[in-house]
């Protein structure tokens, strides 16, 4: 019996893409097809970004950065099946630390059970749902 992981993302390059979204857009619905972009988040206003299902999700990821003093927010595309820090099962990973918006980021990786928000900005990510 081996243990060697599944490969998941094997030939999957980290970034492939970068979207920069307008400074008055408030939502964006990703799609499988965006795995690999880095979506960048000019907005000023709060953003959500909405994932497709875990389903469609899998052996994908995403990127997200905000780049200006506001919310973000990252919701599954299925109910309760996103692991954020501390807490698991969650509708929505969001980004509202006052003073730590700016510069927030958060990687997403989903293995087609669970979408995995992974923090790499300097703010608290909140789980809900």
């Amino acid at each position: 019996m081996s243990n060697a992981p599944t490969v998941l993302m094997g030939l999957v390059p980290l970034f492939r893409a970068v979207v920069r979204s307008a400074t008055d857009a408030t939502a964006t619905t990703v799609t499988a097809d965006d795995s690999g972009t880095l979506f960048v988040d000019l907005s000023t206003s709060a953003h959500t970004y909405t994932l497709p299902t875990v389903a469609l999700g899998e052996g994908k990821c995403w990127m997200f950065m905000k780049c200006a003093d506001a919310n973000m927010v990252i919701t599954g595309g299925t109910a309760d099946v996103m692991m954020v820090d501390g807490t698991t099962l969650n509708d929505t990973a969001t980004y509202s630390t006052a003073s730590h918006k700016i510069g927030s980021a958060c990687l997403v990786i989903c293995d087609g059970t669970y979408f995995y928000a992974i923090n790499v900005g300097a703010t608290t990510v909140l789980g809900s749902g």
